[in-house]
């Protein structure tokens, strides 16, 4: 009688997760479709009561925030939820600012407003490609210092 019982255990691997932060429908698909086709699973928000709940309970790797998402960007609670949010917990999370008014790829306002990249809603279609190069940009920047913190025994 064999005794020997074998174990196999499947792991998936977590899925890179997104939020989309916007409340028009039709840019929130645009964005939806694209973030799905690269591997995330995505979360949408309507209000930023809803963000902000979300934000609690869940980390995201990527978060697509519409600047005027909930009012004016000088209002917006989510934006400065996230610009106050810990460095340890925001350096693992691209934020993406999307608004009528930025210009797409612009590092500097990107700085500026604390964001990783920011997108005009003109370029929307082109999301995906904007995306797939910036966050691979970003990953490829903090990668070292990433390693060095797991080294270091801080992460």
């Amino acid at each position: 009688m064999d005794m020997h019982i074998a174990h196999t255990e499947e792991y998936e691997e977590e899925l890179k997760s997104a939020l989309i932060c916007e409340e028009s429908a039709e840019n929130r698909n645009t964005i939806t479709a694209a973030l799905e086709s690269m591997g995330y699973r995505t979360e949408s928000a309507t209000n930023a009561d809803e963000t902000l709940e979300k934000l609690k309970f869940n980390q995201y790797s990527v978060i697509i925030l519409n600047e005027s998402f909930g009012g004016a960007p000088e209002s917006n609670t989510v934006y400065k939820h996230l610009q106050f949010m810990p460095m340890g917990i925001r350096r693992h999370l691209f934020l993406a600012l999307v608004g009528q008014d930025l210009k797409t790829q612009d590092h500097m306002t990107a700085f500026a407003k604390s964001a990783n990249l920011v997108i005009n809603e003109r370029d929307l279609p082109n999301i995906k490609a904007i995306l797939k190069k910036a966050i691979a940009e970003n990953d490829q920047f903090y990668r070292v210092f990433k390693e060095s913190l797991v080294k270091l025994g801080k992460q």
